[in-house]
């Protein structure tokens, strides 16, 4: 008879498969860990996705650096917190004043109309001196009614969403798991931003193993505390040089592909694009300057093989959520499989 471990509770107890059957029959399961998915806000990203990233799964965020992935797995945090899951953001680039910043910096933009183009660079300016001290709050709002509207967005999901510097010598992954044990009980996503500054132990200098070593942790943590865990990683140094960074590209990424259950590879969409697109559709060309490429190279739960595209709005640190399917040809169609 085959045994099966159970569902979300961490420890290595097996139990036979007609006990699991029962406990499934009587609804048994572990409450604490919904199996909904935390929907990302970003469209056909969730359609693609069967709905966004599903608790017990690992999802890697990789790309070029400037390419927009702390820009997406933030604005992914902040919706997710706003539909009403405990958010834990753990940034190792960024400390907590600079991602407000960010989030805030988001939230006028999108409620920002046409007709306010041009006050935003003004009130973008009074953002960061409120944040780097030199305004008080009372001067920043008095810039008017979008600071305001943007707030009240903010304040919609703030007890849902904790915003995390993490230290590249002392937040692990038993840290990382101490911050969401601090979490009330309810549907939980860490964000780890990034995988390869995740401190580890007796593994030396060796990226590769480093790296397989906290993408297996984070995939434990995933499954053994039920939540949803999105990673942004970086490229090898090869890859800094590649037209369109792919997943076999990614720092340690023999370790990452085994252990991850989603992947999606961020490009710049001027770069990636075949040559014959860009010598014969100059203006189409410029327009590609203002989107990005988000490529689904694995899917453990449905279609993978995927690119979509998104408009840049970085001046607010955000994507315009409304994208679409990618219609010319990348350049380099072959996926690196497993």
């Amino acid at each position: 008879m085959a045994l099966l471990a159970g569902p979300g509770t961490g420890q290595s107890e097996s139990r036979p498969l007609d006990k699991l059957l029962a406990e499934l029959r009587n609804s048994a399961w572990d409450k604490s860990a919904p199996r909904a998915a935390h929907a990302t806000g970003f469209e056909p990203l969730d359609e693609v996705l069967d709905g966004g990233l599903f608790p017990q799964n690992l999802t890697l965020v990789g790309g070029q650096p400037g390419v927009g992935k702390t820009i997406a797995t933030l604005q992914w945090a902040t919706h997710m917190a706003a539909q009403g899951a405990f958010v834990a953001y753990a940034c190792y680039e960024h400390d907590e004043a600079a991602l407000l910043t960010r989030v805030l910096l988001q939230e006028i933009g999108a409620v920002a109309r046409p007709i306010d183009s041009t006050r935003l660079p003004a009130l973008r300016a009074a953002v960061r001196e409120w944040a780097e001290g030199t305004r008080s709050f009372a001067e920043l709002m008095a810039e008017g009614l979008l600071v305001g509207a943007a707030l009240e967005r903010i304040s919609a999901f703030a007890e849902q969403l904790v915003l995390f510097r993490a230290n590249g010598r002392e937040t692990g992954i038993d840290q990382l798991e101490e911050l969401l044990g601090e979490m009330p009980d309810g549907p939980k996503v860490l964000f780890v931003d990034y995988l390869q500054k995740v401190p580890t132990t007796g593994i030396g200098t060796d990226m590769g193993l480093k790296v397989t070593q906290v993408a297996e942790g984070l995939k434990e943590l995933a499954l053994n505390t039920g939540v949803a865990v999105v990673a942004v990683v970086t490229s090898d140094h090869a890859g800094l040089t590649e037209r369109r960074l792919r997943m076999h590209h990614l720092r340690g990424s023999a370790g990452l592909a085994y252990e991850s259950d989603v992947v999606i590879m961020l490009n710049e969409k001027a770069r990636a694009t075949s040559k014959v697109h860009l010598a014969f559709s100059p203006t189409r060309a410029d327009a590609f300057k203002g989107q990005t490429v988000f490529s689904i190279e694995k899917n453990r739960s449905g279609p993978a093989r995927l690119d979509l595209e998104f408009t840049k709005d970085f001046t607010h640190y955000r994507f315009e959520p409304i994208g679409g399917f990618v219609a010319e040809k990348l350049v380099d169609e072959t996926l690196f499989l497993e």
